[in-house]
């Protein structure tokens, strides 16, 4: 998430202080809720020095972290649940960067993978749990009903943005955010 070769760019790798265990929830579609605190804290950490901010901050913790005009393309354009959470930035050295960024979480996953068409290893255990996803394919017929940006159903980490939130993310001459366009099923 992010340009990889841009060392200028903020890049996190920490979480809200003080909930960290909680992570897994922001990278997986599970709300954090009440549980959130209300004077939420990300400190930026010496491993990435970069400091420049971008409309998509670039992590490690497979998190959707947007400014406020990131957030704002999204929820004119996103009617399905998704938990804005506000925190303060700091810097390398523990002063405010930002108070302009959020956690972006949209609640659950959507069935929207051609199981055929898709490239998917499953877990030998667990005929239903995927490991990974080499290609994926778009179900045409289930992508009919699909929001414009949500998490993929057993591959929660992975984020799928429809046709008009990439409108609005060129329109918006949005920088640091890297796609693919994925194929629909039958071909196009």
């Amino acid at each position: 998430m992010g340009d990889p070769d841009d060392d200028s760019l903020c890049f996190l790798d920490n979480f809200v202080e003080g909930i960290n265990p909680l992570a897994h929830r922001a990278s997986s579609g599970v709300r954090i809720g009440v549980e959130y605190p209300k004077e939420a804290k990300i400190f930026m950490n010496r491993e990435n020095p970069g400091i420049k901010l971008s409309p998509l901050l670039g992590n490690s913790r497979n998190v959707l972290v947007g400014s406020n005009e990131f957030k704002a393309a999204i929820e004119k354009h996103c009617k399905n649940e998704i938990e804005y959470l506000p925190f303060t930035l700091y810097d390398h050295r523990k002063r405010v960067h930002s108070r302009d960024y959020f956690i972006i979480n949209p609640i659950g996953t959507f069935d929207c993978l051609d199981r055929k068409e898709s490239v998917i290893e499953w877990d030998d255990e667990d005929p239903e749990e995927i490991i990974g996803i080499d290609k994926i394919v778009l179900d045409r017929k289930k992508m009919k009903d699909a929001p414009q940006c949500f998490r993929i159903d057993k591959a929660p980490t992975s984020y799928v943005l429809g046709l008009e939130v990439a409108r609005e993310f060129k329109a918006r001459s949005f920088k640091n955010i890297w796609w693919t366009e994925l194929p629909l099923s039958g071909g196009q």
